[in-house]
């Protein structure tokens, strides 16, 4: 999808500062959801899935443990470049905008996680990647995404921190401006000095739900966290929707 402006996850995904800051995220617990998704949706090796905007892959290496045919795409080039590192006849990375089609009726099960959605300005293009993810399908195949549970986090907001790793040191601020969390990221690197800026929709359960149900999705399931207990807006630090294409 062509735009006119390079939009920040353009940009700033495609970093060595993002990895970085980034690099704490827990692959354990990464793995075990995968395991539970696996066993949760019943899926079979061989079985095809799509991960998308999957980074550099590390949800895709454990999916394709399980024995799944595995297709990984992001829109961060220097991203899929490391995946590739990993790929073989059945893990495959692409660089793909999920604004754009996929082929029809290809995969059994899709993955959306740790919140690599709603990063768009206008949020009909998150109904256009959620309805390419529908299309991509097969009729039955099933969509998981997990994103930010957003009650909780607002209602921390503003905040602030600062941390330093290999010598460059990242402060940011975050704040809450018409219905997206921002995240402003100021990196010192000796004498340069650069700043980046995410931005995230504060999607409620209700507007996430919708979204997925205008999409064609029947939504099947709701969880609060990776151990799968029940939603609560107030608490829970994960939304997770599990959806069916009919």
């Amino acid at each position: 999808m062509n735009t006119e402006q390079k939009q920040w996850f353009e940009s700033w995904f495609d970093t060595a500062y993002y990895h970085a800051l980034y690099q704490h995220r827990n692959d354990e617990e990464a793995r075990m959801f995968i395991a539970t998704m696996v066993m949760y949706l019943k899926l079979q090796p061989h079985q095809r899935v799509l991960d998308v905007a999957c980074g550099k892959g590390r949800h895709s290496r454990v999916l394709h443990e399980h024995g799944l045919k595995v297709l990984g795409f992001d829109l961060s080039e220097n991203s899929i470049n490391e995946a590739n590192i990993y790929s073989s006849d059945e893990l495959q990375f692409k660089v793909h905008d999920m604004r754009e089609p996929l082929n029809d009726n290809q995969f059994d099960a899709a993955f959306n996680l740790f919140t690599s959605f709603g990063y768009f300005d206008r949020s009909e293009h998150d109904l256009i990647s959620l309805r390419n993810i529908y299309h991509s399908l097969f009729d039955g195949g099933h969509f998981v995404q997990d994103y930010l549970n957003a009650e909780p986090v607002q209602n921390e907001l503003p905040s602030k921190g600062n941390t330093e790793i290999g010598g460059v040191h990242y402060s940011w601020t975050k704040h809450f401006h018409q219905g997206q969390i921002i995240k402003d990221i100021e990196v010192k690197e000796g004498e340069k000095i650069l700043n980046f800026q995410e931005k995230v929709k504060a999607y409620s359960l209700d507007e996430l739900k919708f979204l997925h149900e205008q999409a064609g999705f029947e939504v099947q399931q709701i969880f609060g966290n990776y151990n799968l207990d029940n939603f609560d807006p107030v608490t829970s630090p994960r939304l997770i929707l599990i959806s069916q294409k009919k």
